[in-house]
């Protein structure tokens, strides 16, 4: 009985609320575009959640939200070097357990930054917005219900991009 509770406890995606303040949609102001890079671990990989399954729904989706995606060329020769790191991380169940399968989806937007009380420190990938989400599934949904909370996080980066390049536009 308690191991159903449980289940139907983690079941569910859980969200970890996004760092999505003023402040963080500040460090997204006036970047021009961001790279986008997708990882993802062995194990999500043979249940099918791999980075190529995602990354045409991603871009696509950006550009819709008058997100620039930039190269990798592109990034490198940006001075903040912008990037959204996402990153897919499963694991199988055991333990009577087999067929589930767990999994969290992470965004964060890593930038170059400097120190403000030593502008010689410079960091080269400083995490300045982030979203995650968690869940548990069955090994056979694992690519829908991954890539479903893949898109809410990518629909809140977009949000957030958006809402700090639209109020400096004068549009909002």
């Amino acid at each position: 009985m308690s191991l159903a509770a449980v289940l139907a406890f983690v079941a569910v995606p859980a969200v970890v609320e996004a760092q999505d303040t003023e402040w963080n949609r500040y460090t997204l102001e006036d970047l021009g575009g961001i790279f986008v890079r997708i990882e993802s671990n062995d194990v999500c990989a043979a249940a099918g959640v791999t980075p190529g399954a995602y990354e045409a729904d991603i871009a696509l989706k950006l550009i819709d939200s008058e997100v620039g995606v930039l190269t990798q060329a592109e990034m490198l020769e940006h001075p903040a070097m912008p990037e959204l790191r996402v990153t897919l991380n499963c694991a199988s169940g055991s333990n009577g357990m087999s067929g589930t399968l767990a999994y969290s989806v992470s965004l964060r937007v890593q930038q170059s930054a400097q120190m403000l009380r030593d502008t010689q420190i410079t960091l080269p990938e400083a995490v300045t917005w982030f979203t995650s989400e968690v869940g548990v599934t069955s090994e056979g949904q694992a690519a829908d219900e991954v890539g479903a909370s893949l898109m809410a996080g990518i629909e809140a980066f977009a949000l957030a991009w958006t809402a700090i390049n639209a109020e400096e536009e004068g549009v909002l």
